[in-house]
């Protein structure tokens, strides 16, 4: 699948999930713009940057930059509100503040690690809701 067609896949599919969770959905017109998505519920905005990614060795790895054949780019809490993780093989969606995030790579755990580590890990399943 081409990384476009993943990108509108990830969208829809955070749309429908916000959708469910009460959440008014609006697409922003154009390609110049930071976030994918805004959403609305009782007056309250938030612009939401949407991921598309496979997980691997049970790890969702989330870039937290933007990149065109000419720069790379960090996204800022002026930005975007939030990051929305779209898992293909789960279907699920996982919400991560921008200010939780750091400038390059994010990852979250979908398995437990072989090794029983619980500390200075991120798991998928602590990120479902929106903060």
């Amino acid at each position: 699948m081409h990384k476009k067609e993943k990108g509108a896949l990830g969208e829809l599919a955070v749309a429908t999930q916000l959708m469910r969770m009460g959440w008014r959905v609006l697409f922003p017109f154009g390609e110049n713009c930071r976030y994918d998505l805004a959403i609305e519920r009782n007056g309250i905005f938030k612009r939401v940057q949407v991921k598309y990614s496979t997980p691997k060795n049970g790890t969702l790895r989330i870039n937290c930059k933007s990149s065109n054949n000419w720069s790379v780019l960090a996204y800022t809490p002026d930005q975007i509100d939030f990051y929305a993780v779209y898992n293909p093989q789960s279907e699920k969606v996982y919400f991560i503040s921008v200010r939780d995030a750091n400038k390059s790579v994010v990852s979250l755990r979908v398995r437990e690690p072989k090794n029983n580590q619980h500390t200075k890990i991120r798991f998928a399943k602590n990120y479902t809701e929106i903060i």
